[in-house]
C-alpha cells in the first residue's frame, strides 16, 4: 500500500481515519493529504474540514486555518469545537475582536465552557489586557478545576501584574502537573518542553535550558507535537534554547542556534532575534 493510500479503502471515511491517525502522530503533512482526499470525495464532510483547519493552525498557516474553520462554522454553527479552534486562530492572528466574538458566541450557549474561557484569556493576553486574561483564566479554573492550562495562564499573567505570590503558586502547581505527566511519558518531549516554558517564566533559565534539551533529544524535525493545547516543533524548542542562552549572557551560543534555525526555517519569528545576539 502506498503511503498516500488509505488502509481501509478509497472512501471519505477511510481517508478521514488515516488523517486522524497521522495527526495524532504529529505527521501533519500526511494528515493534510488525507483530509483533503476526504473532502474531495465528500464536499460536505464538515469534520474533515475541521481537522484540516486544526492541522493548518498547528503548522502556522493561520490564514488557511481561518479559511477552513470559517467554512465549517458557517455550515455547522452548532459545532462548538470548530468555533473554539476558529477563535484560537483569530487570536493567534492578532484579530482580537473576531476572537472575542467567536468565543462569546460559544459562551452565549454554554456559559461555563472552559475552552472558550481559556480562549478569551489567551486572546486578552495577546493584546496585553492582563486583568481580563487573569479573570477569564480564574473563571475557567472555577468551572473546570485545577489543570495545567489554567495554572500556566494564571501564573504567567500574575507575574506580569506583579502578583508574585499568586504567580508562584500557580506555576508551582503547573510544574507539579507536568511532573506527573512525565512519569508516564518519559520518552516523549511534551512534558519536558512545557516544564521548560514554566521554568522560563520563573526566570530559572538554566533549568529551562535543560528541559528544552531533553525535549530536543526526543523529537523529530518533521513532527509537530501537541500537549495541553500547546503545539510546537523542533525549531520552536531550538529557539527557546537560544532565548535561554541570551538570558544567561551566552550570545555566541545563542547566535549558533539562530544559524541552525535559519538553515531549517529562515522565517521563524525568533530567528533574527537570535542572530542579532551581541557578542
Amino acid at each position: 500500500m502506498s503511503s498516500t493510500e488509505a488502509f481501509g479503502g478509497n472512501d471519505p471515511e477511510s481517508y478521514y481515519d488515516e488523517g486522524l491517525t497521522a495527526s495524532m502522530k504529529g505527521d501533519l503533512n500526511r494528515a493534510i493529504h488525507f483530509f483533503h482526499a476526504a473532502v474531495e470525495l465528500q464536499k460536505d464532510f464538515a469534520s474533515a474540514y475541521h481537522q484540516l483547519g486544526k492541522c493548518y493552525l498547528r503548522i502556522g498557516n493561520i490564514d488557511r486555518a481561518i479559511s477552513m474553520l470559517g467554512q465549517v462554522t458557517k455550515a455547522r454553527p452548532k459545532m462548538t469545537a470548530a468555533q473554539i479552534d476558529l477563535g484560537n486562530a483569530y487570536a493567534i492572528n492578532g484579530q482580537d475582536e473576531e476572537a472575542r466574538i467567536t468565543f462569546n458566541r460559544v459562551l452565549d450557549k454554554d456559559p461555563e465552557n472552559r475552552k472558550a474561557l481559556i480562549g478569551l484569556a489567551d486572546a486578552s493576553f495577546t493584546v496585553c489586557n492582563w486583568e481580563s486574561a487573569l479573570q477569564y483564566a480564574q473563571k475557567a479554573q472555577e468551572v473546570g478545576g485545577v489543570n495545567f492550562v489554567t495554572c500556566y495562564m494564571i501564573g504567567r499573567t500574575a507575574k506580569i501584574m506583579s502578583k508574585v505570590e499568586m504567580s508562584q503558586m500557580a506555576l508551582k502547581k503547573a510544574d507539579m502537573i507536568l511532573e506527573k505527566f512525565e512519569e508516564t511519558n518519559e520518552d516523549k518531549p511534551e512534558g519536558y518542553y512545557l516544564r521548560g516554558e514554566v521554568a522560563f517564566i520563573q526566570e530559572r533559565f538554566n533549568n529551562a535550558l535543560e528541559y528544552y534539551r531533553k525535549a530536543e533529544d526526543r523529537m523529530s524535525i518533521d513532527t509537530f507535537y501537541l500537549a495541553y493545547g500547546q503545539s510546537f516543533s523542533l525549531i520552536d524548542v531550538l529557539a527557546k534554547q537560544g532565548l535561554c542562552l541570551q538570558r544567561l549572557d551566552k550570545p555566541d551560543r545563542a547566535k549558533d542556534l539562530g544559524e541552525r534555525i535559519k538553515q531549517i526555517d529562515p522565517n521563524h519569528p525568533l530567528c533574527n532575534a537570535l542572530l542579532d545576539s551581541e557578542s
